[in-house]
C-alpha cells in the first residue's frame, strides 16, 4: 500500500501542476522509484549517446502529483586531461545522466515541447500503468569557451538546447538537481553539473 502510494504521488497523472513546492524525495522513497526507473531503462532502445548510469546518485522531486528524477552519468565528473586526450576529445558531448519525469515537459520559447518530440515510455508501478517521459542530457561544446546542455527525446536530435553559465560551487557534487516554482502551471529544474556550470530547464505541464 505504500508503494503503491509513492508512485501514485510521483508520477500520477494531472492537469495542472501542484500548488505547493517540489520537495527532494526521500532515501527510501527516492531508491524504490530509481529501481523501478532503471527496470524500465534495461527495456529501452540504445539512447543517442552511451550512458552508464549512477543509480546510486540519484536525486528526484515531487510536488503533490507530479515528480521528477534524475539519474546521474557515472562519467559526468572533472578531470584532468593530458594535451593529447583533449585533442582527442575535443567536440565530444559530455554524458549528464538520464532525466525522468511524468506530466512535466521541457517549455522552448515558453511553449512545452509537444509530444511527439518526447520518448514516452509506460511504466507499471502495483495496480497502475503509468506514461513517463525520459530525457538523456549532455553537455556540448556552443563556442570556443561556451557550452550548452543538450535535451534529447525522441530521435537522434536534442530537441532543446539551453545554455550553461559559470557558477562555481568548489567541492560539490558532478551532478546535482534542485526544483523551483515560477507559476500556478511552470517551473524550472536546475542542474548544477561538475561544480562550475548552472543550466536551467523550463517545465510545464505535458501536453495532452
Amino acid at each position: 500500500m505504500k508503494t503503491k502510494l509513492l508512485f501514485s504521488l510521483l508520477f500520477a497523472a494531472t492537469l495542472t501542476l501542484c500548488a505547493e513546492e517540489l520537495q527532494p524525495l526521500g532515501a527510501d522513497e527516492l531508491a524504490k522509484a530509481t529501481q523501478l526507473l532503471m527496470d524500465a531503462n534495461a527495456r529501452l532502445a540504445a539512447p543517442p549517446i552511451k550512458l552508464e548510469l549512477a543509480p546510486d546518485q540519484a536525486v528526484g522531486f515531487k510536488g503533490g502529483e507530479v515528480g521528477a528524477l534524475l539519474i546521474p552519468d557515472k562519467r559526468c565528473k572533472l578531470e584532468k586531461r593530458g594535451k593529447e586526450a583533449r585533442k582527442k576529445n575535443k567536440g565530444e558531448a559530455m554524458p549528464v545522466g538520464q532525466l525522468w519525469t511524468s506530466k512535466l515537459s521541457p517549455k522552448d520559447k515558453d511553449t512545452v515541447l509537444p509530444n511527439d518530440k518526447l520518448q514516452l515510455v509506460k511504466v507499471s508501478a502495483k495496480e497502475k500503468e503509468l506514461e513517463l517521459a525520459v530525457f538523456t542530457l549532455a553537455i556540448e561544446h556552443a563556442g570556443k569557451r561556451e557550452f550548452q546542455l543538450a535535451i534529447y527525446g525522441s530521435g537522434s536530435q536534442p530537441v532543446l538546447r539551453v545554455p550553461l553559465v559559470m557558477d562555481k560551487a568548489k567541492g560539490a557534487a558532478p551532478v546535482t538537481l534542485s526544483a523551483r516554482k515560477t507559476g500556478d502551471a511552470s517551473g524550472v529544474l536546475e542542474l548544477a553539473l561538475l561544480g562550475r556550470f548552472k543550466a536551467e530547464i523550463p517545465v510545464g505541464k505535458q501536453a495532452e
